[in-house]
């Protein structure tokens, strides 16, 4: 069985969906495949079922998974970035960039039957734009709690030490790197968790391992701890770094997750304000460990107290208001696959499945 990683491409973020789609596969590349059309029609089951098939033969395989479906995927990458196939419709619409020597696009719809699917055309028609409104207004409740947020993290600011904690960045970001190696790639930007119909779900446990050696940090928001993050991973791109870089799943610009795989090294954000990335990862020890709270002086903004309580609760309420909002559109989704699959010939495509798997293996090193 090869190595199995699982990582989110795309979130529901604060500022509506947001992808990392072109870090999803290396420029190395060889083949690369995307795959077009409608819900229901098996894209995802394809994609599963061509990465287990290769998992299968020993290759390691990275699941990249949908933020709005907790069971579906949005690509899969096979190898060492070898091979890439790829979910390339709304809302990650994605078009061949090296038409014919790298990319091709897989039209699913060659499986479908039209004249079963366009009996529901209007049913169809109405449930995509009540979808499309779910979506809306879990949007507008995650930009909400990105305002609690940055409430939190003002009121936090105006006791903060910011001398004594950029020092500690500085000094903490130059003892993660030290060692580190060049690279010709560019940094990979992915989510290590996204905001689902589930809740708020991370995969860190598949990314590292009990081998790595961990830095780990927390510390409320305006504390300094993102400065850390942010620091790190300028040096990562000013010196070429080979690393991935996890970002925050309500705030984007933000990283919750630094790894540096050839040195087997991982700086993460264990604060908890979003993720809960300590429930994953039990057991770990740190090298390093920071905690940027004491570097502020809580005595002397205990008078916002009620303030900073006020924007926590509006954090947290806001995201479950969006996540209910998430989980209607899924269960509105799952509905208009109804109407698909019936019309799906899926024998065909496990057919073509098949022959696609023989010849891609020759891609492989």
């Amino acid at each position: 069985m090869g190595r199995i990683r699982h990582v989110f491409p795309g979130g529901n973020t604060s500022q509506g969906f947001f992808s990392f789609y072109e870090y999803m596969v290396k420029e190395s590349v060889k083949r690369k495949m995307i795959l077009k059309g409608g819900p229901g029609v098996g894209k995802s089951t394809f994609m599963k079922k061509v990465g287990q098939n290769f998992a299968d033969r020993g290759v390691d395989v990275e699941y990249h998974w949908c933020s709005s479906d907790n069971d579906s995927l949005d690509g899969v990458v096979i190898g060492r970035h070898e091979i890439c196939l790829l979910d390339g419709t709304a809302p990650h619409v994605i078009d061949p960039r090296f038409p014919g020597a790298v990319d091709e696009i897989v039209n699913i719809g060659q499986f479908w039957s039209r004249d079963i699917i366009s009996e529901h055309r209007g049913e169809i028609i109405a449930l995509s734009s009540s979808i499309a409104g779910c979506f809306a207004r879990a949007y507008l409740r995650l930009n909400e709690a990105w305002q609690a947020y940055q409430e939190w993290s003002s009121l936090v600011r105006e006791g903060k030490d910011a001398a004594a904690a950029n020092r500690n960045v500085g000094a903490l970001a130059e003892d993660f790197l030290r060692g580190s190696s060049l690279s010709h790639d560019a940094p990979r930007h992915l989510f290590a968790a996204a905001i689902t119909p589930q809740g708020v779900v991370n995969h860190i446990e598949s990314l590292i391992d009990n081998n790595y050696s961990f830095f780990g940090a927390k510390g409320s928001p305006g504390s300094g701890i993102k400065d850390l993050f942010q620091h790190t991973a300028y040096l990562i791109e000013l010196n070429h770094t080979s690393a991935e870089i996890y970002h925050s799943p309500l705030v984007p610009q933000e990283i919750d997750c630094i790894v540096l795989p050839e040195q087997k090294t991982v700086m993460i954000d264990m604060s908890s304000t979003i993720v809960e990335y300590e429930r994953s990862l039990p057991q770990i020890k740190f090298k390093r460990w920071l905690d940027f709270d004491q570097f502020v002086n809580w005595g002397g903004i205990n008078s916002i107290e009620e303030h900073i309580e006020s924007s926590q609760k509006r954090l947290r309420e806001n995201i479950s208001a969006a996540v209910a909002y998430i989980k209607e559109a899924k269960q509105r989704h799952d509905l208009l696959e109804t109407y698909y699959i019936p019309a799906m010939d899926f024998a065909g495509m496990d057919g073509y499945r098949e022959g696609l798997q023989r010849e891609l293996l020759k891609y492989l090193n």
